[in-house]
């Protein structure tokens, strides 16, 4: 019996600790390596967002490495079955929780309270391009998606909340080309 009841609490513990996000996929073009100047196109897809203890999702969050420059949107994440609102692009936003966002995709709840998220589960896709940016060294160039809740941005506020590790994408550094000068003639 002492066997059984550990075993079923060990089973309570994982789930009520399992992650929020699941089925994570995306595509990268062109293929890396980068240089100066390669523009790439990035599309991600949340499968599902599991919303423990109520928590909603309202952020999607690109974390660029410092060889990145020019992020643009190019795909708004749906809203399948979600709440009144919308997903805005935004380079910069703090939540009232002090949390510092973007760039990346934030939803606008215009049918409740502004600051929580949506209520749909997924799936959600979205797509963006970055651009390397001019430079000599060998600068990061990873590439992460964070997928926020609003319990984590102040928003709401009902225990614990989903903390899921950030998403990886891409890690390299810029490939600089090498400098060809033509021999040097003395007369």
């Amino acid at each position: 019996m002492k066997r059984l009841f550990t075993i079923l609490l060990l089973v309570l513990s994982l789930t009520s600790y399992s992650q929020c996000v699941s089925n994570q996929s995306y595509t990268i073009t062109p293929a890396g390596p980068y240089q100066p100047g390669d523009v790439v196109t990035v599309n991600y897809t949340l499968g599902t967002f599991t919303q423990l203890n109520i928590n909603w999702i309202i952020a999607f969050q690109i974390n660029l490495g410092a060889g990145w420059t020019n992020p643009q949107p190019i795909i708004t994440p749906g809203n399948p079955g979600g709440s009144a609102g919308y997903w805005m692009w935004d380079l910069q936003n703090t939540y009232p929780s002090g949390l510092n966002f973007g760039p990346g995709w934030r939803f606008v709840n215009t049918g409740f309270n502004p600051d929580w998220g949506t209520g749909s589960t997924g799936p959600f896709t979205m797509g963006f391009n970055v651009t390397v940016d001019q430079t000599c060294t060998p600068d990061n160039l990873s590439i992460s998606m964070n997928v926020i809740g609003d319990c984590l941005t102040g928003g709401w506020n009902n225990g614990a909340c989903c903390s899921d590790p950030a998403y990886n994408i891409y890690n390299g550094v810029v490939q600089i080309p090498p400098i060809i000068t033509s021999n040097i003639n003395h007369y």
